[in-house]
């Protein structure tokens, strides 16, 4: 946090822009985001090991401050893992979404899928069943977008051996070549909806 502030103390961000935040794969994603998403002025906030309650607790630091007129969010990995019940991973997620919608009625928000992974398949279902529930939910919620990116990291039901580094759990370049794909097609049509 005090780094993002320092960052911003440095070189105020003009409001407007898409703030893109959660957890490490977002963090170790701001290497190359601007360059993925380059039709879109970026604003990288990811933190490594946050989780939803996290992001809700910051939120004014990493979001609301920047003024953005859309945010893009991916947590829900690191909560199943610490053994959060995927209702309260939805519970989190709205109580999140009103405050940001209460701060401004015209933000829009897209959550980014919990993404399937070697380190967590045993848990994969109960991630699934999060992602079920948030897309259902951005489904019948006006400004609310759901982003598939587990569909892209997936070959026959498994996740793809092919699109991580080592530890089994984040992606290499070839898995944000797809990740960054599926996020994009969604993010710039909604985007480009409102301009």
């Amino acid at each position: 946090m005090a780094n993002f502030n320092r960052l911003g103390g440095r070189q105020p961000i003009e409001p407007g822009g898409v703030v893109v935040t959660g957890s490490s794969s977002i963090r170790m994603w701001h290497p190359r985001i601007r360059r993925d998403l380059g039709g879109i002025r970026v604003i990288p906030r990811g933190f490594g090991g946050s989780n939803m309650n996290d992001l809700l607790y910051y939120s004014d630091q990493l979001i609301s401050r920047h003024r953005p007129r859309a945010v893009a969010i991916y947590e829900g990995d690191n909560d199943i893992v610490q053994g959060i019940e995927p209702q309260q991973v939805v519970d989190k997620f709205l109580a999140l979404a009103d405050k940001l919608r209460k701060e401004n009625p015209e933000l829009r928000i897209y959550f980014i899928s919990i993404k399937p992974s070697l380190a967590r398949w045993s848990l994969w279902p109960k991630m699934q069943q999060t992602n079920r529930m948030i897309e259902k939910l951005c489904d019948e919620r006006e400004h609310f977008f759901y982003i598939d990116v587990a569909s892209a990291l997936l070959e026959k039901s498994r996740p793809r051996r092919d699109i991580f580094i080592a530890d089994g759990l984040h992606l290499n370049e070839k898995g944000y070549e797809l990740w960054s794909g599926a996020v994009a097609a969604v993010l710039e049509r909604g985007e480009s909806a409102f301009e």
